[in-house]
C-alpha cells in the first residue's frame, strides 16, 4: 500500500548465476534489467499476498530496430532477433504439441506471430506475472487449438 510518496530505488545483490539469469530474462522480453527485476519482486510480493498499487508507467530503455519491411517477425512485443530463439524454445517445451511447425517460418506471418505470442505468453506464466490459474489453462488451450490448426494446414498442403 502507498504511503503517498514516490517510488523509491532499492538495491538487490544477486549471485552471478542470478544475474546472468535476469540479464538473460531482460534481454528476452527487450526491457532493462531494472524493469525486469521490478517485475519479479512485484510478482513475489503480490503471490505473497501484499497489496499493491498499480505498478508504475512501464519505463523501457532503447527499443531494438525494427525488421526489415518484408521480415515475418512483426511483433512489437518481441523484441527484434529473438523471434527465432523463441519459437525454438517452445518447440523443444512441447515437441508433440508443435511437431507440425515447419523448420523455417518463412514469410508465414500469421504462424509467426501465433508461435510469437504463445512464447511470450509462456514467458509471463513462468515469471509469476499471472497468479490466476485459469491462465496456465488458457494458454494449454491456446496451445491445444494451435497445435489442431498446425495439423490442419499440413493436411490441406499434401
Amino acid at each position: 500500500m502507498s504511503d503517498g510518496r514516490a517510488p523509491r530505488r532499492v538495491a538487490l545483490t544477486l549471485a552471478l548465476g542470478e544475474r546472468a539469469a535476469l540479464r538473460a530474462i531482460a534481454a528476452r522480453r527487450g526491457e532493462p534489467e531494472a524493469t525486469t527485476a521490478a517485475r519479479f519482486v512485484r510478482a513475489g510480493l503480490s503471490g505473497d499476498g501484499a497489496e499493491l498499487d498499480d505498478p508504475p508507467q512501464l519505463r523501457r530503455g532503447p527499443q531494438p530496430p525494427r525488421p526489415a519491411s518484408g521480415a515475418a517477425n512483426r511483433c512489437r512485443w518481441l523484441p527484434a532477433g529473438e523471434h527465432s530463439a523463441a519459437v525454438a524454445r517452445l518447440r523443444e517445451r512441447y515437441p508433440s504439441d508443435l511437431r507440425h511447425v515447419p523448420d523455417r517460418l518463412g514469410d508465414d506471418r500469421a504462424l509467426a506471430e501465433r508461435l510469437a505470442a504463445l512464447s511470450v505468453w509462456r514467458i509471463e506464466i513462468d515469471a509469476g506475472l499471472h497468479r490466476d490459474p485459469r491462465v496456465e489453462l488458457a494458454f494449454s488451450d491456446e496451445l491445444a487449438r494451435t497445435s489442431r490448426w498446425l495439423e490442419e494446414r499440413r493436411r490441406r498442403t499434401r
